[in-house]
């Protein structure tokens, strides 16, 4: 008899990631393969797609957090009115609630919220007023001020009869008649749980679905994704106090080539990470680049990195951005295999001196182990705690 220990989580394209006091939530995604691949009291959680047996979703109820400071994976399972698993959906935490939006799920969207307590680790759905977002899924989202924002996205016709702004745009899939691109922008208030659609200045980006935002304060950067058959390089900037569009951006020096199911992650004030995608040519992307935003210049970043697409990234505390999941090859091709579950570190300046500190020690356990004790309660709790997770990271002497 064999117990199902599981530490961290399976292999996955299509999940949602969000960053959380000092770590990062990841929840659903699917994965391609026999359920026999995964561990025993698992197999019966799962859901296959219509279309395709062989696309697994994964449970709906598993969420999984992994601190960035001692880089360990912890599975917590949530109860309530749990949501079947997707690929495509939105999570964004926002104080200790996660608010989950939209999805693709065997063989439909949605446009259902969900809050999960992280207190209690319960799920309740949202019954809430107005008008949802269309039913969708590879759409980019932002918290502020208490609210959530949902973009763009790939789903479903509108349904008529919703006062939408002037330049909302709807455009379909010719092979896909029923499903198409969008250019929505809707905001939830967490407050009075009431969707609407906020009037906005200026000219919206052009509907479009696996595009990326990445947000500086009150300002909103939104990069790519796939309009029709194109697969775009083109940003953009949302004022998020005046709801001004800004047009396209004219950026200076070399320019990222069009992608979807890339990253694009905020750093600081000033620098956006662009990371990975898919490329016009359905290409799976490796390449790193730097928005910096006063100047708007992007700066090719050299970096030997593997292909990733449809994966997630958050940053970290140490202002690291860490990308875990996603995809390593062509995504419509069999052997687009899913990425290693491992997690990339992408950092761009020193770590802490406390951080350097503490790796320091643990590289010396053999001789300071019997010290810890002696050692402030926060700094000795962290010490285990990081003890306990250096499975295969190079830290000898045990």
């Amino acid at each position: 008899m064999s117990a199902d220990v599981v530490t961290k989580p399976l292999q996955r394209t299509g999940h949602t990631a969000t960053s959380y006091k000092n770590g990062m939530l990841v929840w659903g995604g699917y994965r391609v393969g026999s359920s026999e691949e995964l561990p025993p009291l698992r197999r019966h959680q799962i859901q296959r797609a219509e279309t395709d047996r062989s696309t697994v979703y994964l449970p709906g109820n598993e969420l999984w957090f992994y601190d960035t400071f001692i880089e360990k994976w912890t599975l917590r399972n949530t109860t309530g009115d749990v949501p079947p698993g997707t690929s495509g959906a939105l999570a964004r935490a926002l104080g200790d609630a996660m608010y989950l939006f939209g999805g693709f799920h065997t063989d439909r969207n949605t446009n259902q919220l969900y809050r999960l307590d992280l207190t209690t680790l319960l799920w309740d759905v949202v019954e809430a007023r107005g008008h949802r977002p269309t039913p969708c899924d590879k759409m980019a989202g932002w918290t502020h001020r208490d609210c959530l924002y949902v973009f763009g996205g790939f789903g479903t016709t509108p349904s008529p009869g919703v006062a939408r702004p002037p330049d909302f745009a709807y455009v379909h899939d010719m092979q896909a008649p029923w499903r198409g691109w969008t250019n929505q922008l809707v905001k939830f208030d967490t407050h009075t749980n009431t969707w609407n659609w906020p009037l906005y200045k200026g000219r919206a980006p052009v509907a479009r679905a696996a595009h990326a935002a990445a947000q500086i304060g009150s300002q909103v950067f939104i990069f790519g994704g796939r309009h029709q058959q194109s697969r775009l390089n083109d940003i953009h900037r949302l004022d998020l106090d005046s709801m001004q569009w800004s047009g396209t951006l004219d950026t200076i020096g070399e320019k990222p080539c069009g992608r979807s199911w890339h990253s694009f992650t905020a750093l600081s004030e000033h620098r956006i990470v662009l990371y990975g995608g898919f490329s016009q040519t359905e290409e799976p992307l490796s390449d790193c680049w730097l928005f910096v935003v006063p100047i708007l210049t992007w700066v090719r970043v050299e970096l030997q990195l593997p292909p990733r697409l449809w994966h997630s990234a958050c940053l970290s505390i140490e202002a690291e951005v860490i990308v875990f999941g996603g995809c390593a090859g062509n995504i419509f091709q069999r052997g687009g295999i899913h990425a290693e579950d491992t997690i990339i570190n992408l950092s761009f300046s020193p770590r802490s001196l406390y951080r350097i500190c503490l790796e320091q020690v643990l590289r010396m356990r053999h001789l300071l182990q019997s010290q810890w004790p002696s050692l402030p309660p926060s700094v000795r709790d962290t010490l285990y705690a990081m003890h306990g997770s250096t499975r295969g990271s190079g830290l000898d002497g045990s």
